[in-house]
């Protein structure tokens, strides 16, 4: 076969034969959590809507799973639950209370490690909508109290980052999709500072997500209102961001999640759109610090071909193996039913 006809052949491959070259391999599907009912007016019914969740591996090795539960979204009853893995995330144990201000609606939990600390980052109205944290030394085994940071009308999204240079950067945006920045901590999270504002020409830039790359470039990842994503970049460890311009990605108007690699690799799971359909759940990976990106890979979908799911809000940590665990909501609305489970796997990432 002569060169030519070779890459002719390559090209004429059914879509699902490309898939299967990816370096991406996603294994160990589970739920880590699964509704308890789908009446969102019924008063028995907790914990039907599951969404926002947040993952993290631990100091201890086990890894944790956090979202937020209620029986729809901004109920006053609206808790965080939690759940561990200690094999890795390939099994979850049984779900407690995480954190719940009685009266008021607790959500969109962010988790990240530090050391030997973990940290909780949430967003509660409480009576009205701020930014709170808790932290731990033990592994989630203990927590401090809420502390509120002083945001009014932000909330939380994303993992922090525990930055080379040993600060702390949490990712928040002013409610409404209205422009993203970052809190910061130069003393170990005693005390916050915010910083950035940024947006699309539009004046759009909710729900940001950010990794520090090895260049120690901070990467941010926008949710507009365009089917586009749009990136910022900050040199100066998150106190300055360029101007926000497009990654060539398209994707609904949905939180994605970005993640960058003990090696390097920059990892990002997204909805590719078009709007308003938040499915499938793609994940891509780039090795020259989001330049360019490999092809895209499907983490998740939704379980059947009709209308009402959405398969979204994904996070992703590393484990000490260099193997990734992803969590996301599965989501079910229809004008009967409203329910959501939180679903993981573990992804491996080729060389």
């Amino acid at each position: 076969m002569t060169l030519r006809h070779a890459l002719t052949a390559l090209f004429l491959l059914p879509p699902s034969a490309l898939h299967a070259e990816s370096p991406i391999t996603i294994t160990d599907r589970t739920v880590v959590f699964r509704h308890t009912g789908t009446d969102p007016e019924d008063p028995s019914n907790t914990s039907g809507y599951n969404f926002g969740p947040s993952v993290t591996a631990l100091p201890d090795g086990r890894v944790m799973a956090a979202w937020f539960s209620s029986p729809s979204e901004g109920a006053v009853s609206q808790r965080l639950g939690q759940a561990f893995s200690a094999d890795g995330g390939r099994t979850w144990g049984e779900p407690t209370i995480l954190q719940d201000f009685e009266g008021a609606a607790d959500f969109d939990p962010a988790l990240f490690v530090a050391g030997k600390e973990t940290f909780l980052f949430f967003s509660a109205i409480h009576p009205k909508l701020d930014v709170y944290f808790r932290r731990s030394g033990d592994s989630a085994k203990t927590w401090t109290e809420p502390v509120k940071v002083d945001q009014p009308n932000h909330t939380t999204r994303s993992n922090g980052i525990h930055l080379s240079t040993g600060e702390l950067l949490v990712p928040l945006h002013l409610r409404g999709t209205k422009n993203g920045g970052v809190l910061k901590s130069r003393d170990g999270g005693a005390t916050w500072t915010r910083f950035g504002a940024v947006v699309n020409p539009d004046g759009q830039g909710g729900e940001p997500t950010i990794a520090e790359t090895k260049s120690g470039a901070i990467h941010m990842i926008l949710r507009t209102k365009d089917g586009d994503l749009w990136r910022s970049v900050s040199r100066d460890r998150g106190e300055t961001w360029s101007a926000a311009e497009k990654t060539g990605l398209t994707s609904t108007s949905c939180a994605s999640h970005l993640l960058c690699t003990r090696d390097g690799t920059l990892v990002l799971t997204y909805n590719p759109g078009p709007d308003p359909h938040r499915f499938p759940l793609l994940i891509r990976t780039s090795r020259d610090e989001g330049a360019t990106w490999g092809e895209p890979t499907l983490l998740a979908d939704r379980p059947e071909k009709v209308g009402g799911w959405s398969i979204c809000y994904p996070t992703l940590t590393e484990l000490a193996d260099g193997t990734l665990v992803a969590i996301w909501a599965q989501k079910k609305a229809s004008s009967d039913v409203l329910y959501s489970d939180i679903h993981s796997a573990r992804v491996t990432l080729g060389k």
